[in-house]
């Protein structure tokens, strides 16, 4: 059985993602996916994602991690399913879809598209850092020195604390100005760094207003694969409102055996 897929990318973070409302594909192994998303002898991306029809909603993202694994929300995976729908007129429009993590609303101007993020309440801070869940559990870690970074040793070394079952994805921080951080994300089941992380990039939006208390509307995070920006809302020690804005762009076209 031949199945047709689009390769996407939001800011460098891509996807293979597939159709699973017109055709019959609805099921696939984990190595499967795991050698799909090999960079050496498959398609190579950070993630995998079938669109799936929803009695309650425009459609269904389901997100599995390059290892093959079901994974939790995926911020830039989301966007990039989201133009994926309307390119190849799966729907006529998107607003609402389901997702790991519950229902999400969705707003596409071209090649920019924005996504709603569910209320978040749970965060603690650990000494220097910040624990959150932002639809995927992120560890934030400021005043980074991103160039001299060992950046792999220090997510093995972040593990080790075991603060989520299943392991907790990395982003090290280093602020540019009030309402702007650069930042590189090493993301768990993708288990390498990838070129930007959407949740990761909520996470530290949310994170530098309990860090530095800054009033601006709007925090912008440049990862190494662009920018994303980050809104949001925050009262009575919970964050709501929230939305992520980024790019989605359409790579290539193409098909493999299942």
């Amino acid at each position: 059985m031949k199945v047709v897929f689009d390769k996407y990318h939001g800011n460098g973070n891509d996807f293979i993602i597939v159709d699973g409302i017109n055709n019959s594909f609805n099921r696939i192994t984990q190595e499967k996916i795991k050698s799909l998303c090999d960079r050496n002898t498959g398609i190579g991306s950070d993630g995998f994602i079938i669109i799936k029809s929803n009695d309650h909603c425009d459609y269904e993202m389901v997100y599995y991690n390059s290892d093959g694994k079901i994974g939790s929300f995926c911020g830039n995976g989301a966007r990039c399913a989201a133009h994926f729908a309307l390119k190849n007129k799966i729907l006529k429009k998107v607003s609402k879809f389901k997702a790991f993590d519950g229902y999400h609303f969705v707003n596409v101007q071209g090649n920019i598209i924005s996504i709603s993020i569910n209320k978040v309440d749970n965060f603690k801070k650990i000494r220097d850092d910040f624990f959150i869940d932002t639809g995927s559990p992120h560890l934030i870690k400021f005043d980074q020195n991103l160039e001299k970074l060992n950046i792999e040793d220090e997510f093995k070394r972040a593990q080790e604390s075991k603060l989520v079952d299943g392991g907790v994805n990395v982003n090290f921080v280093s602020k540019k100005d009030k309402n702007t951080y650069h930042a590189r994300t090493y993301e768990r089941g993708v288990n390498a760094e990838t070129l930007s992380c959407g949740t990761g990039a909520v996470a530290i939006a949310l994170c530098s207003k309990l860090n530095y208390n800054h009033e601006e509307p709007i925090t912008h995070i440049i990862t190494r694969g662009g920018k994303l920006s980050v809104t949001f809302n925050f009262n009575e020690n919970k964050f709501f409102d929230i939305f992520l804005f980024g790019n989605a762009e359409f790579v290539y076209s193409g098909n493999f055996n299942l």
